[in-house]
């Protein structure tokens, strides 16, 4: 009698987390359509399949009347390359037929013999009307190479506003006109974008554009909404003199986080961070499987050791919850079974149906029901990543095996807690 009342209990239990796991997932997913409604929906995300034309003659482009004394500011889109990212002529091309009367692209990689400099060069000759500055390697500063190849590029970068785009954004001709006009409406001190995982041909790909869609959108709309400073470093736009306030890039030359210690130190100084809702589009064509688990583990990891809000994460997740319940009912069978299954079931379908719409949202058309199925397959697979992520503290990342200390401070594997090199960012208390 005890032991069915103890599995009576456990059963409630489970419910509850399951039902809760699930509220407050279709919430945040709510939450990020709401944030998202703030404008227009714009044209469909392209994605690999219309990249931009190629084409040496600039876009045409309209003064402002209504507009401010010099406005708009010049921007110095700083691109760190690092090999030959699928779709990278594209890409990089998608910025230099930018709608936007005054900027100047800065690319470069830390390795002088990067085959991405070739690219690059492609680029400069298809475009001469635009400035465009090439950068062949980069000197050593710290443990994150992206932060050594930004401080490289920013040497070379001719306007105070800066920004860092990445190599696998796909931007569309309004991009910088968007994020330079929501700067000036806010008033704010760096602004980041909502990003889009479009282009998908491989399995790997496609877990990686979902998560992008669903669990990282739903995060950033989420923490726009509170007002936390959660900066997705894919494109960050700020000025030279605020990043110089808040240590620069020096200062976080030995952080994984980068983007989201900078942006907590922008809020922390009084230079509001804002989220513009232009969608972004980030592709990633082909990945494997393991390569989607490899870098999902290092951000768990890293997330780990930058806030405690990390052991509340499996409750964004109610698939492991629901199956759980299932599982346990099963045990007992009958009506328990039935209880449970009926209730999984829906769940699961209220749960692909919100990342469904969210990612119609971001990406202007439909999910492929194939890209649907796989959402339940990449819910349990983060969930594994999590756990993973919870009790490992060592990385491999570019051939370098890295401990990652309080703050997401990177160190040798084997190192002490806050090493010498990192002395000015391992104090940093870092919030959610």
């Amino acid at each position: 009698m005890h032991e069915l009342d103890a599995y009576a209990r456990m059963l409630e239990l489970m419910a509850l987390l399951a039902a809760v796991s699930l509220v407050v997932t279709l919430a945040i997913d709510a939450t990020a359509l709401r944030v998202l409604a703030r404008v227009r929906t714009a044209e469909p995300v392209a994605g690999a399949a219309e990249p931009p034309a190629r084409t040496a003659k600039p876009p045409a482009r309209t003064a402002d009347l209504s507009a401010p004394a010099g406005w708009p500011p010049p921007i110095s889109v700083l691109k760190p390359l690092k090999g030959v990212d699928e779709g990278l002529f594209e890409n990089l091309a998608s910025l230099a037929a930018q709608d936007y009367p005054r900027f100047e692209l800065v690319l470069g990689t830390e390795d002088p013999r990067d085959p991405a400099l070739a690219v690059a060069e492609r680029l400069r000759q298809a475009f001469p009307r635009v400035a465009i500055t090439v950068v062949a390697g980069a000197p050593p500063l710290g443990y994150n190479p992206k932060i050594t190849n930004l401080a490289s590029l920013a040497r070379h970068a001719r306007h105070e506003l800066l920004l860092i785009s990445d190599s696998n954004v796909r931007a569309r001709p309004d991009y910088l006109r968007a994020l330079a006009a929501e700067r000036e409406a806010r008033r704010a001190g760096m602004v980041s974008s909502v990003l889009a995982g479009v282009g998908e041909a491989s399995l790997g790909a496609l877990l990686e554009n979902l998560h992008l869609n669903s669990f990282v959108a739903g995060a950033v709309c989420v923490a726009e909404i509170l007002g936390l400073p959660l900066v997705i470093g894919k494109s960050m736009l700020f000025k030279r003199a605020d990043l110089d306030a808040a240590g620069g890039f020096a200062g976080v030359r030995d952080v994984l986080a980068e983007d989201y210690v900078l942006g907590c130190r922008f809020a922390r100084r009084g230079l509001p961070v804002a989220l513009s809702t232009h969608v972004l589009p980030v592709l990633h064509e082909h990945r494997t499987v393991r390569e989607f688990l490899g870098r999902h583990l290092r951000w768990a990891q890293m997330r780990r050791r930058l806030s405690p809000a990390f052991f509340g994460e499996p409750l964004l997740n109610p698939l492991p919850w629901l199956l759980a319940l299932a599982a346990a009912a099963a045990w007992r069978g009958g009506a328990a079974l039935a209880a449970a299954g009926a209730f999984a079931a829906a769940g699961l379908a209220a749960k692909v149906a919100a990342d469904a719409l969210l990612a119609r949202r971001l990406r202007g058309r439909p999910l492929p029901w194939a890209a649907k199925a796989a959402i339940p397959l990449k819910d349990l697979l983060v969930a594994g990543v999590w756990l993973a992520g919870a009790f490992r503290t060592a990385i491999l990342w570019r051939q370098n095996r890295l401990r990652i200390g309080r703050g997401s401070v990177l160190a040798p594997a084997g190192a002490s807690e806050a090493p010498q090199g990192a002395a000015a960012v391992a104090p940093l208390e870092v919030s959610a």
